[in-house]
């Protein structure tokens, strides 16, 4: 929010959905009610950023969470990521999460990882 306020870009909150299978269950319709949550759960933090942010939208991608944060930054021609990182994945040692990893090697742009909480 800040450095969006500070350079008067805008703020795109970015969330991505995947699942291969749907064992015994209609793959569209988990696909359809996955990205109908993450658009309420994107939408909810929108609105509590309202009046903080000058500029906010969201999108939704049903990709796997690398792949669809190198896609739509290259889409929408985007100057700067900045994501949030668990480090719930990848060696032990290695900070971040493999999904940070994977932005961080193939990004065309400048990355500013922070730790999520």
């Amino acid at each position: 929010v800040q450095m969006a306020n500070l350079f008067g870009a805008e703020l795109i909150l970015l969330r991505a959905v995947f699942i291969s299978q749907a064992p015994d269950l209609d793959l569209d319709e988990v696909k359809y009610l996955l990205i109908r949550e993450s658009e309420i759960y994107l939408g909810e933090i929108a609105r509590q950023l309202q009046g903080r942010c000058q500029r906010i939208r969201s999108a939704v991608r049903w990709s796997k969470a690398a792949e669809a944060i190198l896609e739509y930054t290259a889409e929408q021609e985007a100057l700067v990521v900045v994501m949030a990182t668990h480090g719930h994945t990848g060696l032990e040692q290695w900070p971040i999460g493999s999904v940070a990893e994977k932005v961080l090697r193939s990004m065309q742009v400048p990355v500013l990882l922070v730790r999520s909480s």
